[in-house]
């Protein structure tokens, strides 16, 4: 799967093939297909392993922060992090999410992934704490800006101190919250 990634983040969701997968992975495709039936099966699973493996980065349940605020504020910062340091999952998961294999069922993949984290949502707007927003607004309010960033911070070295890294973290994440 390793091969399958970097082809994605070099050339792209669609012009990964079995073939090129194999070349890569410096393998016969008939190694690829005796492990899988196909590209399909290949990047449904790869995208379930990374989804899996950043929700788990991401969302502490057991997370002592004082607040809401905070906690939401230190779940920004993780998905800052995680996007940081893995560009080519980030460059994947886009590609993934905006084709034609991001499908109903992958769509029930993602949210078994995030229950935990919606849960913790839910809860937050039940005792007024958040703003009773559709989760759609409150990603691209809030992790979509800190995946952005961290993708600008990765191409052109753009660099944030700690300080200005807490500030905007704060900021965005107030803009959820009562």
């Amino acid at each position: 799967m390793d091969a399958t990634l970097e082809l994605v983040s070099s050339v792209g969701l669609l012009k990964t093939t079995i073939s090129k997968i194999s070349q890569q992975a410096e393998c016969s495709p008939g190694i690829v297909y005796h492990h899988f039936q196909s590209k399909d099966e290949i990047v449904n699973l790869l995208f379930e392993t990374i989804f899996e493996e950043m929700m788990d980065y991401v969302v502490d349940p057991s997370d002592d922060a004082p607040s809401s605020l905070e906690r939401f504020k230190r779940f920004w910062i993780r998905t800052y992090d995680y996007h940081l340091t893995n560009p080519m999952n980030t460059v994947f998961l886009e590609q993934f999410k905006n084709s034609s294999y991001y499908t109903e069922e992958m769509e029930a993949v993602t949210a078994k992934h995030m229950q935990v984290f919606m849960e913790m949502g839910k809860a937050d707007m039940e005792a007024g704490n958040m703003a009773m927003l559709p989760f759609e607004v409150i990603q691209a309010m809030t992790w979509d800006v800190a995946k952005s960033l961290a993708k600008v911070h990765a191409k052109a070295g753009f660099r944030l101190d700690d300080e200005t890294l807490n500030m905007v973290a704060e900021r965005s994440c107030s803009s959820v919250m009562n």
